[in-house]
Formats: structure tokens, sequence, C-alpha cells
């Protein structure tokens, strides 16, 4: 993003700085194992005030009352902000909470790295009330050193609908051959490893589980049937043999799983199962945690939704990887989640042109629009408990990824507002739009019965009643913080040669 000029602004600060408080009003505030009527007060990116229903201040300040005048004052004084109005978001019937963080979506269409479809990308995370995400090192060439680690934050900074955290390759070039260079990327600011898919090789898994044990960083790995040299676009059961199409049996990725954990066991470094899909994996993990061990699992909100037989008409934009499994296999996932045996829900967000679609069911690559949905789906899902669904979406994925203060963190003063008001009564459906992807969706036309309402990324209003403001709009209004922040140091640090 380019860099503000900043004049001299000891004795007054720039035009640019004098912007709103902004004020989210009447909602209810759910944090892990308390729920809460509040007024959440935000200045300069960050929280300054949680108050009971009805006490923060609205409308401008020529129009205050005398009490009212004063506490503005008041918080212009201990902020050194300058304010001109407040910006209400009426939340009366909402749910809010801390911004979600997404652990797997992919930012970039295959074989590119664009700056549209990265502003894209992130417009449709905050859409799915996406206040950090992950984004996956599997493009061309792979991010596996610093020259493309940079190259991809000056390309993110480009995209301010959401907070778009890099994350690295486990091995050169994603080939599996040997390890990248993990501790300069983990200097670097790295602390997430993955090749986005399994890793046959157990003796170079263990050596990167234990090189990343002392940098507090993770590696994970997509369990699959392919480590075991079975390829195959659905699952194997009665639906694949009437459709005459190869499937990979549910029993391949609990075994890639079982090899994954072992290399967790004989390192103690820390191991993510990421999107798993079958009952047989939900166990394992769940008695590698009774073990004590450092494993986490994520899994994709279709997963909680779809099974194998929503594929028997060969639509392509149910070609998912890890393939859409049985009943039994959904009703365990759900479950899953329910006793946080799953830690997190993802996207794997999946962004490419319609026409990649238009081929075989078996030919089609896997994957779909999912950012704008995968929150929609948990949280109206009939047999996920509320809580169980944000600590899937929002706190325990943000504690994975070390990023609470981009999302998932505590809504309290102090802390950076990265916030998400959802309305859980309010059905809506996805339209064909080209921005967002959502025409590469399975849930085009589909009803879902909960709406992210507002989006709030370090302090503005990515999404604004349920639309994305516009990223130039967005850019302007992290100038004007970046901006006052720095005028803050200026008026509060003493002159250089002042007298004392």
């Amino acid at each position: 993003m380019t860099e503000v000029t900043v004049p001299d602004l000891a004795a007054s600060p720039d035009e640019s700085a004098q912007r709103p408080m902004l004020v989210v009003t009447g909602g209810e505030i759910i944090e892990r194992g308390r729920r809460r009527r509040a007024d959440v007060s935000i200045i300069d990116g960050h929280i300054v005030g949680v108050a009971p229903p009805g006490s923060a201040l609205r409308g401008p300040p020529g129009g205050l009352s005398e009490d009212e005048s004063a506490a503005f004052a008041a918080l212009t004084a201990a902020d050194d902000a300058v304010l001109t109005h407040v910006d209400e978001i009426d939340a009366t019937g909402c749910v809010v909470a801390s911004g979600f963080v997404d652990l797997c979506a992919r930012v970039a269409e295959p074989l590119a790295v664009d700056v549209g479809v990265m502003q894209a990308t992130a417009a449709s995370a905050a859409l799915g009330g996406v206040t950090a995400l992950l984004a996956q090192p599997d493009t061309d060439p792979p991010l596996d050193r610093l020259g493309q680690l940079a190259e991809l934050r000056r390309i993110v900074a480009s995209a301010p609908h959401c907070h778009i955290v890099p994350t690295a390759a486990i091995t050169a070039e994603r080939a599996g051959a040997r390890l990248a260079p993990l501790a300069e990327l983990a200097s670097a600011g790295v602390a997430w490893f993955t090749d986005t898919g399994p890793q046959p090789n157990w003796a170079l898994l263990c050596r990167a589980l234990q090189y990343t044990a002392p940098l507090e960083a993770t590696v994970a790995v997509r369990p699959s049937g392919s480590a075991l040299g079975i390829a195959a676009s659905m699952h194997e059961g009665a639906v694949s043999a009437r459709m005459g199409v190869a499937g990979e049996p549910a029993e391949a990725e609990h075994a890639a799983a079982a090899v994954a954990v072992s290399a967790a066991r004989c390192t103690g470094g820390s191991l993510h199962l990421d999107r798993i899909s079958a009952a047989a994996t939900v166990e394992l993990v769940r008695a590698a945690k009774a073990e004590g061990l450092d494993v986490s699992a994520s899994v994709t909100a279709e997963h909680l939704l779809f099974i194998d037989a929503d594929a028997a008409g060969f639509d392509t934009l149910m070609r998912a990887d890890p393939p859409h499994r049985t009943a039994a296999d959904r009703a365990a996932l759900i479950a899953g989640i329910n006793d946080r045996t799953i830690d997190a829900v993802v996207s794997a967000h999946t962004p490419m042109p319609p026409h990649c679609k238009d081929v075989p069911f078996d030919e089609a690559p896997p994957g779909f629009a999912s950012l704008e949905t995968s929150a929609a789906i948990v949280l109206s899902h009939p047999d996920i408990e509320l809580e169980a669904a944000l600590d899937a979406l929002s706190w325990r994925p943000a504690e994975l990824a070390g990023v609470t203060h981009l999302g998932g963190g505590p809504i309290q003063p102090g802390q950076p507002a990265n916030l998400v008001v959802v309305d859980l009564a309010r059905p809506w459906t996805p339209r064909t739009r080209d921005k967002t992807f959502a025409r590469v969706s399975p849930h085009r036309g589909r009803r879902l019965n909960a709406r992210v309402t507002e989006t709030i990324v370090g302090g503005t209003r990515a999404v604004r009643s349920g639309y994305p403001s516009h990223p130039d709009d967005l850019a302007r209004d992290r100038d004007a913080n970046r901006v006052h922040r720095r005028w803050k140091r200026l008026v509060q640090a003493p002159r250089r040669g002042a007298a004392q």
C-alpha cells in the first residue's frame, strides 16, 4: 500500500485523520463461555469501550446532550483522536462475534497470482465474515522461499477487505523431495507450513515436524488416499459403483492420517490434519488428543452438509477434495465439531473460471468458491450448537494460527477491532457475481438461513449491510488510521532538543 505523506502534524492533524467513531449497538456479544448484550465503540482500529446497551454515543457531536458531549470529549482526549461524528451499526437481533479465521483458502487461480483475483477473494472473505485467512502456497511458483513471500505480501496490500496471512510450502517446490528453508521462512513471519496435500515421505514429515517445533510453527497435512497411490474423484461405495466412477475408500484417509499422527508422536511437533472427511479419522484425532499429542484437525463446511449421494447426478460442482462421504461419516464430523474434536471449519475456497467445471465429472478439478457461504452453512446447521460453530469458525482457528489479533480474539477495550455481525434469522440466496466467483459454487440459488450483515476489519467496515465496501474506500480508511497513529506519536513524543 502506498505510504501516506505526513506533513508537520505537531500543531494540527491532517484532515484525513478526521473520521467517525464506529459504534456497534444492540447486539448480543458471544465469546467463549460468555454471552452479554453490549455496545462496542471503536476508534483508530481498536475497541475503546464495551458498555451496557444504549449507553454508547450516537449521532453528530453537535446533537449530543451535555453529558454525552463530555463523554465524547473524554474519549477524544484519551485517544488523541479527531472525531467528526458517530457511525452507528444497529446490530439489534444479531450476534456480534470476533472475526472468523479461515485456515485453508486459495487466494489465486491455478498458475496465477493476480491483483484482481486477490481483491475478489478478499471481498468474498469479508462477505463470509472472515477477517483473516491463511493463503495456501500452491501457486506457480509455489511459495517456498523469501522472494515469493515478499511478492505475495506486496499483492496482499491491494486487498484491504481481509487480513491475508501467507503460509509456505513444507518441501521445495511442493515436490516432496527436500525441505524448504523452514527456518528462514519462519524468521520472516511464517507460522504455518503445508504442501496443501498428503506427505507420503514419512521421514521427511518427521524432519519437518522436528525443525518447526522450536519455531512454534505448525505443519499441516491433508491425509489422502493419493499418499497410498489411490487417486479418485468419489468416495468408494454404492454411489460410486452405480455411477461407474473410481472411488477412494474412507480407510485410505484413515491410514494416511495414522501415518501422520505417528510422526507427531515421534517428534512432538505440531501437526494439523487438514480437511478430514471420514468417521474413522475423527476417532483417530479424538484418540490422539486424549493421548496428549499436539494434533488438530479441520473440516470443510460442505462436508457438514453434502454426502456422496449428492454427486450422483454427475454435477462437477460436487467434485470436492476430499470427496463427500456417507451420511454416517457426515454425522461423525458434526459430532466432532460439537465436542471440539475437530478444531476448525475451513472453506477450502478455490477460485477458478467456470469453464474448468464444464468437463466430465472425473476430469473436473476439485473445489469451488466457498468463502461467502461457509459460515452461513455452519451457523444455520440444525445439528451444530452455536458456540461450537463460533469456536470452529473463529476462536480455535485463530489460536492455532496465532492470529488472535486479526480475528478470533477477545472483545474488550484495547483489542484490535476485527468483528462480525451475523443475523441468524435472515435467509438469503447466493447470486451469480463474477467478482466473488459465486457462479462456481454448489450453493448458487440455494437458500441459506444466516447472513453476515457487517464485517469490521481493522476498525473499518469491509461489509456494510451485507454488501462489500469499495477497496479504495477501505484503503483510504486504513491510510487515515496510519496517519493518525503517526500524528499521535508526534504529538505525544517530546521533540528532540526540546526543554524537559
